[in-house]
């Protein structure tokens, strides 16, 4: 548990080394893999469609929520941020 001046935040390290973030509420705010992929279930569909429809070979090993929308880290080393209504607003790579 991490503990600031306004709220409170959960860290899950696994004894693999990868990670899950979570909100005061018990959200997720970030799932780290290291050695793995991302979990299907917790990446929203419309994200999921698009990572398979123009990177069907890239597995992706982090993603990130906030009030502003998500970024999706991927293995061949791109990082994609998307807004709110699933739309993408940049590509890192």
């Amino acid at each position: 548990m991490e503990k600031d001046l306004w709220e409170k935040k959960y860290d899950v390290v696994f004894v693999n080394g990868e990670k899950v973030e979570f909100d005061k509420n018990g959200l997720w705010e970030e799932v780290n893999c290291k050695f793995s992929v991302v979990p299907e279930a917790i990446i929203p569909q419309p994200i999921r469609n698009l990572l398979a429809k123009q990177y069907p070979e890239a597995k992706p090993l982090k993603i990130e929520r906030d009030s502003k929308g998500y970024e999706v880290k991927l293995n061949n080393q791109l990082e994609i941020k998307f807004n709110t209504n699933f739309q993408i607003v940049d590509i890192d790579n």
